[in-house]
């Protein structure tokens, strides 16, 4: 296995250039065509699939709630007594969940014992492949606290060399966890489906890597993928900020991208392309784009692109920086009605000038009525949220907890 830092007995390939990171505009229009969303199971399987939603729906009602009795939980759920403790029975034997015993009330009558979410007894592991040179990964439970942290240094590989760090990361994270494992959540770059399938992600040279497949197989553990802005909004939703409105969250980190959460689920379109803002054309005179276009937005507002014209220039371009951003996502904001937006890129970028253009250019598109039930939040990158994101997608994919 690789331990983090070692890179010797890999062969790296050239590290592709900008030219190469078209992402979604390197799919030729069949090839996107051809991408589907999949279509869910019915039939034979109704009886499996009717007892694993009441299995959910008991672990939502104690994740949501805490701990309550067999009684409570027959009567929040709506199922039957008898039902009820078979499938407490289930969760306790599969470790899910404890039981805490007796607990004494004021009533007469039999006193119930109480069960909860094993949260500490039960964790993730959870990988973000994003960044440049390194992979970085985490144990985190199902409280959404960091148990363990680790890193691996790959170098600049792309290909089967990358894969195989990733999943290298994976075990190295998985010796270490000292609790159950329901199992593995990724963040990749890229166009990713919703079978864990990535389609392209042009910095890791990947074309339809089955790499939800691949890390499963190579570990033993449910694996679930999910690109990796999409990810870091449902950290957002579920981690940060509880209340689970209809969102807009914007990373700037890494070039621009956007997810859109309805309901606090992140929008994956029907090509699994929502929220591919980088390349819609704000300048057509502007600057000209690795992906063979001028004006591109992830050109004016990219963080990489927007900290070399900082330089170059000066700070003075970060106002009209984010006003552009701003203007973009208005008709966004009116079209699906809604009420938050929140864009995260490098503190000392996106904070201060840049960030009262993202106001002002989203406020000057929009009427008065709609302004005042917005909430535009504009600040740093917590690195966290991706990390957290994915260990929500996989709480959701093995537990049912949303």
């Amino acid at each position: 296995m690789t331990e983090p830092g070692e890179q010797d007995e890999v062969v790296v390939a050239r590290k592709p250039n900008d030219a190469d990171a078209r992402g979604i505009l390197s799919l030729t229009p069949d090839e996107l065509k051809a991408l589907r969303r999949s279509r869910k199971h019915s039939g034979g399987e109704a009886i499996h699939v009717t007892r694993q939603h009441n299995l959910s729906v008991i672990r939502r009602l104690l994740y949501a709630n805490g701990p309550q009795t067999r009684p409570e939980l027959a009567r929040l759920s709506g199922l039957s007594l008898p039902t009820v403790g078979g499938l407490v029975s289930e969760l306790v034997g599969a470790g899910t969940v404890h039981d805490l015993g007796v607990v004494a009330e004021a009533r007469v009558g039999k006193p119930a014992s109480r069960v909860a979410i094993d949260a500490e007894g039960n964790c993730t592991i959870v990988l973000d492949l994003t960044h440049d040179d390194t992979f970085t990964g985490a144990i985190i439970d199902l409280d959404g606290t960091v148990v363990d942290r680790a890193q691996i240094s790959i170098g600049g590989a792309h290909g089967e060399p990358a894969l195989d760090y990733a999943v290298d990361l994976a075990r190295l994270l998985i010796k270490r966890a000292s609790s159950q494992v329901i199992g593995v959540g990724v963040a990749s770059p890229g166009l990713v489906d919703d079978t864990g399938l990535v389609h392209v992600a042009d910095r890791l040279r990947w074309r339809d890597v089955p790499l939800a497949d691949t890390i499963q197989t190579r570990t033993g553990l449910p694996t679930v993928v999910g690109n990796d802005v999409n990810l870091l909004a449902l950290g957002l939703s579920r981690f940060r900020n509880r209340s689970g409105r209809d969102a807009i969250v914007v990373d700037m980190a890494n070039g621009v991208g956007a997810a859109v959460l309805e309901g606090g689920e992140p929008v994956l379109g029907e090509q699994f392309a929502a929220g591919e803002i980088a390349h819609l054309t704000v300048d057509p005179g502007g600057e000209l784009c690795p992906c063979g276009r001028r004006g591109c937005l992830d050109m004016v507002v990219g963080a990489p692109h927007l900290q070399r014209r900082v330089a170059a220039v000066g700070t003075e371009v970060l106002e009209p920086a984010g006003r552009t951003l701003g203007e973009v996502l208005a008709p966004i904001v009116i079209m699906l009605n809604i009420n938050v937006v929140v864009v995260v890129g490098p503190g000392g970028l996106v904070e201060g000038a840049f960030a009262d253009g993202v106001v002002d250019g989203i406020h000057s598109r929009l009427r008065p009525a709609i302004i005042e039930g917005l909430k535009i939040e504009v600040g740093a990158n917590d690195p966290d949220l991706v990390l957290l994101g994915a260990a929500a997608a996989v709480m959701e994919s093995q537990l049912g907890v949303r």
